[in-house]
């Protein structure tokens, strides 16, 4: 059987692969399958990535967040460990049933997430000295060439020994600083794709998906701000929060409120306030997007299109110039598969590994 690799391209829509140059991932799509997908809300990069290493909704999976505030101890730590998964991931029963299971990460933080079960893993952040000395130092995290390491390392890995199965997933911050229409987003993405050309010649099976979106904000909105302002104390833990907040500052489409009392009047002022889509109670955003209830807040706040949600130094609403994501508006993404794939009803970033083996299974 053909080892499968599942890519995620971290912050990809398809705007950036129709803008750019991209012969190989054309090729591609003419021979199997691309289609949009539903990515898990909130749209950020634990969350997702868990669904779809995992193929879970995050109620299973237990990743609510790229941060997690416990309110018993007053904490707010990362969702960095694979302590927080609550579900098998499909390296750890790819591995358990005899296969070589193999992950790539650019950054570290989703390795620890996600290692659980590989046979073996690194990250662009620490790598293994035997590829520093074939493929070179792998680039800053913050910059377009990292992603293009990793494939390399992917491809170097894949030809020398055998892996059933793979799992790689890049960076985003290309699409967080510039726009689909941008040579330096078209050249990324040009060179992705001549890097996933020379993979697929090893004879592999190729899955392909994004784990949110991206799309340029304009304003942050202090909910924390807002609320003392009615007299009402909040905590805010932006969902997007992690420890790499360079290309982002911690501004997302999405967070949680923690409130002590007042919940019913902070619900109303935030439900009116410029730039909020959506206010949900703890049991309402469980049930619409599946999350685990037990690791949210007693409110998930969404953000409208160009709107972020963070703190602000000075006042409740603060211009901003940046590109980001966490919102209902970054939900749509592109699944490429080189295998045709069966649609049955609406598709999931998650449904990515489970279709590919339903089509390898599948007669003809």
């Amino acid at each position: 059987m053909r080892p499968i690799v599942l890519l995620v391209l971290d912050g990809i829509t398809w705007d950036y692969i129709e803008a750019a140059n991209t012969p190989f991932l054309d090729s591609l799509m003419r021979m199997g399958s691309a289609e949009t997908c539903r990515a898990m809300v909130p749209t950020v990069t634990n969350v997702n990535n868990a669904s779809i290493i995992t193929g879970a909704f995050p109620e299973e999976h237990g990743i609510s967040s790229n941060s997690y505030y416990d309110p018993k101890t007053g904490l707010e730590v990362f969702m960095d460990s694979s302590s927080f998964l609550t579900h098998p991931t499909f390296l750890e029963l790819e591995a358990k049933g005899g296969g070589r299971t193999l992950l790539l990460t650019v950054k570290d933080k989703l390795l620890r997430l996600l290692s659980r079960g590989a046979t073996a893993s690194y990250s662009a952040e620490r790598p293994p000295g035997r590829l520093v000395e074939e493929i070179g130092m792998p680039p800053s995290i913050y910059s377009s060439e990292v992603s293009t390491w990793l494939l390399k390392a992917a491809r170097l890995e894949m030809e020398r020994r055998r892996w059933d199965l793979a799992y790689i997933s890049t960076t985003d911050y290309i699409p967080h600083k510039y726009p689909p229409s941008s040579q330096e987003a078209r050249e990324y993405l040009s060179n992705l794709d001549e890097e996933l050309g020379r993979l697929f010649e090893l004879d592999v099976v190729l899955g392909i998906v994004a784990d949110h979106g991206m799309n340029q904000k304009r304003v942050n909105l202090d909910p924390v701000r807002l609320l003392k302002e009615d007299g009402i104390e909040a905590r805010m833990v932006a969902a997007i929060r992690d420890e790499h907040p360079t290309h982002h500052m911690n501004l997302g489409g999405s967070a949680y409120l923690y409130l002590e009392e007042g919940l019913e009047r902070a619900r109303e002022a935030l439900a009116s306030a410029e730039g909020v889509e959506e206010v949900l109670s703890r049991d309402e955003a469980a049930r619409r997007f599946r999350l685990p209830a037990e690791r949210i807040g007693d409110l998930l706040l969404l953000a409208d299109f160009e709107y972020t949600l963070g703190l602000n130094s000075r006042s409740i609403y603060e211009d901003v110039e940046i590109r980001s994501h966490g919102s209902l508006h970054e939900a749509e993404v592109p699944l490429i598969s080189s295998l045709r794939m069966e649609t049955e009803g609406e598709a999931y970033n998650k449904d990515l590994f489970p279709r590919l083996k339903a089509a390898i299974r599948r007669p003809g």
